[in-house]
């Protein structure tokens, strides 16, 4: 009998439309979405800025500046050592405690004695030599180095070289002055052929 009634009854349509989201839920639905996607950037964010230092430049970038740092320290500590002219004045009653010059690939180091254990000691790099003279007689010859470093003196002499001393330091220096100061890269020549290059151009006509 209840199986009849259930037949007997009228089926009950649903009606699409109900279905269907109204403009103000599709509008509310896409708010939603746009406001889960804003605080997502937002977070995105704001993790990047909390990020160290590291992250956002990698060892590997620093390392490879840090090298090449030190590559070049490392040159210039080996220029440094290796001596392109070095002499000694003589001793004489009154030069008992002889003084030294020494020219390398980066500066002029003038050693000045003025007592036992006790010497004043100038570097003057090659780049601020602005003159080099001499004064030569039959044994002996004095060498002058003029700087564009203004301490208490711009140029410094040293005297009592022997005369083919001072000729040949007169001639390295003004060689390497003058390639310095026109640009001249001379790092790839060896020691020999830089030494006599230097000697070539800082050749005087009349020595």
């Amino acid at each position: 009998m209840d199986d009849e009634e259930s037949l007997n009854q009228p089926t009950q349509m649903v009606d699409d439309d109900q279905k269907r989201p109204s403009p103000y839920e599709l509008l509310l639905r896409q708010s939603r979405k746009m406001g889960q996607t804003a605080t997502r950037t937002y977070d995105v964010t704001r993790e990047f800025l909390k990020q160290d230092v590291a992250v956002l430049y990698p060892p590997k970038i620093r390392q490879t500046n840090a090298d090449r740092s030190a590559k070049k320290l490392n040159k210039i500590v080996a220029q440094s050592k290796e001596i392109l002219a070095i002499a000694q004045t003589v001793m004489l009653p009154n030069n008992l405690f002889p003084d030294t010059l020494v020219l390398d690939r980066t500066k002029v180091t003038i050693t000045i004695r003025t007592f036992f254990w006790s010497s004043s000691v100038i570097s003057i790099r090659i780049e601020d030599i602005l003159n080099v003279t001499t004064s030569v007689g039959p044994l002996f010859g004095s060498l002058t180095v003029s700087s564009r470093v203004m301490n208490s003196t711009d140029h410094y002499q040293i005297n009592y070289f022997w005369r083919r001393d001072a000729i040949r330091l007169k001639q390295v220096l003004q060689g390497y002055m003058i390639a310095v100061h026109n640009n001249v890269d001379t790092s790839h020549l060896s020691k020999e052929e830089l030494i006599e290059k230097l000697i070539e151009l800082g050749h005087d006509p009349s020595s």
